[in-house]
């Protein structure tokens, strides 16, 4: 596999409700893979109402727990799981629990994969209900998905409310746009799924959903849709022509990655015309972008960043 490339999970029929589809089971179809230091690639499974599946891992209920869900086609041994997984645990002390669903959003389904996101969300519910009963309160968890994982992350979050609890964070990285564009708050990540909902948005109105659906919404580089090294010849001339496919839309949950080094890397503000001569305001910190983020931050926020890694600039 060429290094940074997106691992692709296939699947000769989707798993889901259709005629067609392959019957869904909980026991294959969603596992809850643990990592902690020092071990980065070795994982222990966690089941649903199993406390000795806590007990006997390296679960420490002292340390922040974060859940990432990962994107359509995606695999659990992804370049984006991989990346936020060692990002986390290089910087810190955490229970880092990747929610392997490849089975639910392999390709080339993607209408079975967007029908799947509910169900996954009652399952992560479930999941999350079983940690709040074994003493990890649901006000303290961190859920991060990216574009279909995000868009799950939401689901659980309104899921979660229906039972009286409420997540502490979201982290939506360039939420998906396709199968959700047409639905209001309720069928989309939205403000309300946890007490603090940040968005960012690297491939607005084609990926990625355009428009601000969080407490906060970043758009680096102004929103566009294309970003900066994303090009073609931008990306031969980088010699990372393996990130060509989806270039942007991956842009998000690699622009968080490297937040967790550099928190305060990205900062942003509510000013979109700073850079121009005529603007009538100016570049003022309003919030920083990616695992800096927190209240107040609200609203839409735009930053620049460079073509290429390291992508923060450290200012405007």
């Amino acid at each position: 596999m060429i290094p940074g490339a997106v691992q692709v999970c296939f699947m000769p029929a989707p798993v889901g409700l259709c005629e067609d589809c392959c019957p869904r089971n909980d026991n294959i179809d969603i596992k809850y893979k643990l990592f902690t230091r020092p071990f980065f690639r070795k994982f222990e499974i966690i089941k649903v109402n199993d406390l000795e599946s806590v007990t006997r891992s390296r679960f420490n209920a002292s340390y922040p727990t974060v859940m990432y869900l990962f994107g359509f086609s995606e695999a659990s041994t992804g370049v984006s799981t991989v990346t936020l997984r060692n990002a986390y645990l290089s910087t810190g002390n955490y229970n880092f629990i990747s929610v392997d669903w490849s089975r639910l959003i392999a390709f080339p389904w993607y209408v079975s994969a967007v029908e799947n996101t509910r169900y996954v969300a009652k399952r992560l519910a479930d999941f999350i209900e079983f940690l709040d009963s074994a003493g990890v309160p649901v006000g303290t968890l961190h859920l991060i998905g990216f574009s279909l994982g995000a868009e799950a992350a939401g689901f659980t979050g309104k899921e979660l409310k229906t039972r009286g609890l409420i997540l502490g964070r979201i982290t939506g990285l360039d939420p998906a746009y396709p199968g959700y564009s047409l639905y209001d708050s309720a069928g989309h990540l939205s403000k309300g799924d946890a007490a603090f909902v940040d968005v960012i948005h690297t491939n607005p109105g084609v990926f990625g959903f355009p428009k601000p659906i969080g407490d906060v919404d970043f758009y680096p580089n102004f929103g566009e849709w294309i970003q900066p090294g994303c090009w073609i010849d931008q990306l031969v001339k980088n010699r990372q022509i393996n990130f060509i496919y989806g270039c942007s839309h991956n842009r998000a949950w690699r622009l968080y990655a490297e937040s967790l080094r550099n928190p305060t890397g990205f900062p942003a503000t509510t000013c979109m015309d700073w850079m121009n001569a005529t603007s009538p305001c100016i570049f003022t910190i309003d919030g920083y972008m990616g695992f800096g983020s927190q209240p107040p931050a609200n609203g839409k926020l735009y930053l620049k960043t460079n073509e290429r890694s390291p992508f923060a600039r450290n200012g405007p």
